[in-house]
């Protein structure tokens, strides 16, 4: 510890005169010490120049402002005691052996007195309260990694890309900054100002450096070569996780051990495993180890390479993850009106404070959070949870259809199923088979479809699992009947439909009932499709999800377009498009676009016909949905040839054929699949 009067600015050491990009976090400090003299607070993580902004400020007031003196003290790993020692000491006084005295002491010879005071990296408020003058004439600039309940705060960051580039630039030599690997090497950085001081001296004590060798080095742990000269981000984050409570450090270690994602604001709490994680994570936050914007936590990367490990992490992470698993059931169940359509397994789910959105909006909540429920599925099976992974994965179907996210959907299962094969989970494996295999059925691979649902019918039939096997048995009744095969695609879906009459799954039983009325009218039986599509309706009670609805409806519309009743067709079908919108089911407004074309086209209004079925071919388009895509084009073709335009009619035609041959598609009277 050192207490002294300030140098002038000229006898600085380096690390002071060396400054950039700080001048308006000076100019705030002066503003509010001058001419009023008052205590103020400049705070920020590790490593971003607190003392350096702290220490330009006092030298632009010290002598107009502050004639009586500038006093500067490192508070680290003192006491006030100590501190009031050094400062009667400073004066020319004797030192009393008592506190009491001491702060007496203190009080009487600052009393009429106009001095600033600097008091470096401050620990707490209890080591800063009985060194304020408490006189009108003095100021105090207090920094400290903490955020202290003092009356005025200057909040202190990273610097600039920018600035950080020409802070390297001094050290250096701007000559050394050519290229784009200087670039490289103020974002590994982060920009920080310690971390800055640290590369550029390490580069400029060694000249035959290429910079491109030392971001090389910090591609990997970038902690051990973040040190040089007595400099060392770890050190001070070492020192920074002193200053915590107990259960401060456990905390971070445990969020620190969930990844680089935006973490939920009720993860904390779960992490730890009661309610005593809100005030550590409170702690962590007041000390700039985590970020937050008010609803949600980071942990910034350089701090996570820090307190990885740090921690056992095995329950927190289970329960976070049961966390993630119970808010995405009550997504789920409040888009599918209950708890239907899916298989579920073991996990322990978490109860955890429901988001606003996820109440109002479930959908948008699941789209909001469409990465981090991902990760979630990762976490999961990179740490032997299988079969937290498999049912995390399983329940985002109802995301990825929505979205049409193929690739989320084929990625996740991927992972999922990878980690419960490793494990021998026989019954996770399934789901996730039957999963991807109504993937592959949205993507019109029906071949691959039928050999994943057999792989998972064998499990289940084993397992005598009837959640399972009404997912297998629809699912093999739509590959029957994509092939043509009716009479198999009617047995399958009557045997899915035993199952959820067992179940009692009125959303598998009123999806199936919809099935069968396409097997009834592709066998001419109008009337008897139309009886399921409306006992599908009694089945759901006459509401229901908006996309189980806009499934019965489009089926519906289909059905009197079928009969020549094109107007009610036509007001139907409307209702279905308004449905899949409403349920934002992208895949869904394209068949029922198509449909609606096709019906416009039927009452000759060519005009709408076109303009609906180019809808749905973008719609197609946009969600890689190329046999969709193909299907429209060739009712535009059509509509084109009736309008005259053989050309054109002929290019999407041939178009759409090539499509068709592409996939071996054998198309039932035109119609399409609108699965759930």
């Amino acid at each position: 510890m050192r207490t002294d009067l300030f140098p002038r600015p000229h006898q600085l050491p380096a690390a002071i005169s060396d400054f950039v990009g700080r001048e308006e976090l000076v100019q705030s400090a002066v503003d509010l010490i001058a001419p009023f003299p008052q205590v103020v607070l400049l705070t920020g993580p590790v490593g971003t120049g607190k003392t350096t902004v702290a220490v330009h400020a006092a030298h632009q007031v010290a002598n107009g402002f502050f004639p009586d003196g500038q006093l500067f003290v490192r508070l680290r790993g003192t006491t006030p005691y100590e501190v009031l020692g050094r400062f009667l000491a400073s004066f020319g006084m004797s030192v009393p052996a008592d506190f009491a005295a001491r702060l007496s002491a203190y009080r009487d010879a600052v009393a009429r007195q106009s001095l600033l005071f600097v008091l470096d990296d401050a620990t707490s408020v209890g080591q800063v309260t009985p060194l304020l003058p408490h006189s009108p004439g003095c100021a105090v600039l207090v920094t400290s990694r903490h955020r202290l309940r003092l009356p005025h705060v200057v909040e202190v960051g990273a610097l600039e890309p920018v600035q950080a580039m020409t802070l390297l630039g001094n050290q250096i030599g701007p000559a050394r900054l050519s290229g784009n690997h200087a670039e490289a090497l103020v974002a590994a950085t982060d920009c920080l100002p310690l971390a800055l001081r640290i590369a550029g001296a390490r580069l400029a004590a060694r000249p035959h450096w290429p910079i491109s060798l030392l971001v090389d080095q910090l591609r990997g742990p970038r902690l051990d070569v973040l040190a040089h000269g007595g400099l060392s981000i770890r050190e001070r984050l070492e020192e920074t996780s002193g200053d915590l409570s107990l259960h401060a450090r456990r905390l971070l270690g445990l969020l620190a051990a969930l990844g680089e994602r935006r973490l939920p604001s009720w993860a904390p709490v779960a992490a730890f495993g009661d309610v005593r994680g809100q005030s550590a994570v409170d702690e962590l936050v007041s000390a700039h180890l985590v970020e937050t914007d008010g609803s949600g936590y980071v942990v910034p990367a350089l701090v996570r390479e820090f307190a990885e490990g740090q921690a056992s992490t095995a329950d927190a992470l289970r329960r976070v993850l049961g966390g993630w698993l119970y808010l995405v059931d009550h997504a789920r169940a409040a888009v599918y009106g209950g708890e239907f359509s899916v298989v579920r397994g073991s996990s322990v789910r978490q109860v955890v404070r429901l988001d606003p959105l996820l109440r109002s909006d479930p959908l948008a909540w699941l789209e909001s959070l469409h990465a981090n429920l991902c990760e979630a599925v990762l976490l999961a099976a990179e740490a032997g949870l299988d079969e937290l992974s498999w049912e995390l994965a399983h329940r985002l179907v109802t995301l990825f259809e929505t979205r049409t996210d193929y690739d989320g959907w084929q990625r996740t299962h991927d992972i999922a199923l990878a980690a419960c094969e490793a494990a021998g989970n026989l019954r996770g494996s399934a789901v996730l088979r039957c999963s991807l295999a109504s993937l592959h059925i949205s993507q019109s691979r029906y071949d691959t479809a039928r050999e994943m649902t057999v792989l998972a019918k064998d499990v289940f039939e084993d397992l005598d699992d009837l959640a399972g096997l009404g997912l297998v048995y629809r699912n093999l009744g739509i590959v029957s009947r994509s092939s043509g095969e009716l009479a198999q695609a009617r047995q399958w879906y009557q045997r899915a439909l035993a199952v959820y009459e067992r179940l009692r799954d009125p959303i598998g039983h009123a999806s199936v009932l919809q099935l069968l009325a396409q097997i009834d009218l592709y066998d001419g039986d109008p009337a008897g499709a139309l009886s399921r599509l409306n006992a599908a309706v009694d089945v759901c009670g006459g509401v229901g999800p908006a996309r189980v609805l806009a499934q019965i409806n489009y089926r519906r519309g289909k059905l009197l377009a079928a009969e020549g009743r094109h107007d009610q067709a036509f007001d139907v079908l409307t209702t279905a498009l308004d449905l899949a919108r409403a349920a934002r089911d992208r895949r869904g407004e394209s068949f029922v676009l198509y449909a609606l074309g096709r019906n416009e086209f039927a009452r000759d209004r060519r005009g709408s016909a076109l303009t609906l079925l180019r809808e749905a071919a973008a719609i197609c388009d946009t969600n890689f949905d190329v046999v969709g895509a193909a299907r429209a084009r060739m009712e535009l073709s059509r509509v084109h040839l009736a309008c005259g335009e053989t050309q054109l009619a002929s290019e999407l035609e041939a178009a759409a054929r090539a499509v068709y041959s592409e996939f071996g598609l054998k198309p039932v009277r035109g119609d399409l699949i609108f699965q759930m």
